[in-house]
């Protein structure tokens, strides 16, 4: 495939000046004035939290700015949201350790090289796990190391993400890893992660899927369900390629991109693990000593 002719902006654009962007800046308010101006507003209401240790860095405060278009104080009630939902994750994953050798073979999310026409960045997300190898929560922790890397880069916290969650291979041993407590926990974390979710493209989907589609639909404010597409499996691809641009897709989902193009979300592993604990030094204060002690990967 030729490049210079795919009219999508590359996944690895990092400057939020770029001019295909003006419209997404404008959309959430943001400025080169704004952003020194509210960011310091912002950080002097987070000196008034009594509870909360927050991370004070310019580049963490933007990503709340960022998805609250500039407001902050719903910046302020984002920020508590996702603290909050760190202690949860805290807890769920309290006793549990992961083996680098292990789960560095998942291998389960990738992105696509190049963005979609709202230049959201496309993640596509292998939910069919062979659990008889791997858990649950094995598999959230990835995504919790892989969200929190690709946090990092200023255009995909004004632009957002696009999910495809492929099901293939999912059975019913996959359905029973899906306990209301982690679903509960999952989603409670997509939702709180400073970033906007476009949309979320299910495929593959085998019968049984209902039964999940039907625990975590609930969980889903309005806005979010609206978001939502099952697509059917005998079409062809048609469905999907009606959101999703064949161009950006790879060939085994209709696409015009070879496998060997995506990029491998979970690639240095270690160093992703280590970015993660580093963020687990902020939150809650009850927790500081707990959360300053923690490793989960071995």
């Amino acid at each position: 495939m030729n490049d210079s002719r795919i009219p999508f902006l590359p996944f690895e654009t990092t400057d939020i000046d770029d001019p295909s962007l003006e419209k997404t800046r404008k959309e959430i308010n943001e400025t080169p004035e704004s952003r020194v101006r509210i960011l310091e507003i912002f950080r002097k209401e987070l000196k008034n939290l009594k509870d909360i240790e927050p991370c004070m860095e310019d580049e963490f405060l933007l990503r709340f700015l960022r998805v609250s278009k500039f407001d902050p104080s719903e910046a302020v009630k984002r920020l508590q949201k996702f603290y909050d939902q760190q202690e949860n994750q805290l807890d769920a994953f309290k006793g549990c350790s992961f083996s680098y050798q292990k789960i560095r073979n998942l291998n389960n999310l990738w992105i696509s090289p190049y963005r979609l026409q709202n230049n959201s960045f496309l993640l596509i997300a292998l939910a069919g796990i062979d659990y008889t190898k791997f858990t649950f929560a094995e598999r959230f922790y990835l995504e919790i190391l892989a969200f929190n890397k690709q946090l990092e880069n200023p255009v995909n916290q004004i632009c957002g993400v696009t999910l495809i969650c492929d099901y293939e291979g999912f059975n019913f041993r996959s359905l029973l890893t899906y306990t209301p407590g982690w679903i509960r926990c999952f989603m409670d974390s997509l939702l709180t992660v400073p970033c906007r979710l476009k949309a979320i493209h299910i495929i593959n989907a085998p019968s049984i899927f209902s039964a999940v589609y039907k625990m975590t639909y609930p969980f889903l404010p309005k806005k979010m369900q609206d978001r939502v597409f099952v697509h059917p499996n005998n079409d062809n691809w048609r469905s999907l390629h009606s959101f999703v641009p064949a161009d950006i897709l790879p060939e085994e989902y209709g696409g015009k991109l070879k496998h060997k193009r995506l990029i491998n979300c979970l690639e240095n592993l270690e160093t992703l693990d280590e970015r993660f604990c580093k963020t687990l030094k902020f939150g809650s204060v009850k927790t500081k000593h707990c959360r300053n002690s923690l490793k989960f990967l071995y």
